[in-house]
């Protein structure tokens, strides 16, 4: 059996970065704490990454190319095959009607990618202003995802035709927020990350919001359908948003 290379000093880095961002928010992470994480000296963090902009940029780089990669299979038409492994089950969307099933796996891949980097979005405003990869590379990203879901939108068959193409530039606006811009909103009610559960646990009850968004307006067969996964108790629960207190 040949041994696998271990990986790069360089992209361990990265790595450990990621997850310490991810958990603590990048305004909160210190060199140091990179450092005592990895078990390197200063040296040798900054001999890879020379600069705390060089971390974030690098970092922003695999998001490009994590979110290039998703956009190119769903920028085909029509996205080829629908995601199913032989070895894992058909995701819950695959019965869905097909435009509403690769609306659903759009909105499902893109919630992971944004889960997976998910400090871009938690400090969004803040890392914009002081980056300036991110200034310069996110929106063209933002635009490009809007577009996707754009298109993807306006397949899907809606209760009222006549209106719903004015309707879907808005939709794809709230469905890009909602399965980017609002893990801020999860970032402030949950800091410490305890209330999500599994990241497919996220991922799929952003994807439910995210369609929950546009399912009054489908056509009826279509609806139901949707409404009836909606609507199980531990896809979205009686406080999706966690903006109602609880009752401990």
């Amino acid at each position: 059996m040949i041994a696998k290379r271990p990986r790069r000093t360089f992209d361990r880095i990265l790595d450990v970065t990621l997850t310490l961002f991810n958990r603590f928010g990048e305004p909160n992470v210190s060199t140091s704490q990179l450092c005592g994480e990895m078990g390197i000296s200063p040296g040798n963090l900054f001999y890879h990454h020379p600069t705390r902009d060089a971390l974030v940029a690098a970092l922003f780089q695999r998001y490009a190319q994590a979110l290039d990669a998703v956009l190119q299979i769903h920028e085909s038409t029509p996205p080829q095959p629908l995601r199913v492994s032989i070895e894992e089950p058909s995701p819950w969307w695959h019965a869905l009607d097909p435009p509403l099933a690769r609306l659903s796996w759009l909105c499902e891949d893109l919630a992971r990618t944004a889960r997976t980097y998910r400090f871009l979005y938690r400090d969004l405003s803040d890392l914009v202003s002081r980056h300036r990869v991110l200034e310069e590379g996110l929106p063209a990203l933002l635009r490009r995802q809007e577009h996707a879901l754009h298109q993807a939108l306006s397949a899907l068959p809606w209760e009222h035709e006549e209106s719903a193409s004015e309707s879907v530039a808005v939709w794809s606006g709230l469905l890009l927020a909602s399965l980017t811009g609002c893990i801020g909103l999860d970032g402030a009610l949950d800091p410490r990350e305890r209330l999500g559960g599994t990241d497919e646990q996220f991922i799929q009850r952003a994807l439910g919001r995210a369609l929950g968004t546009i399912c009054p307006a489908l056509s009826p067969t279509v609806r139901d359908a949707l409404s009836t996964h909606l609507s199980r108790g531990d896809v979205l629960g009686s406080n999706p948003w966690w903006l109602r207190p609880s009752d401990g």
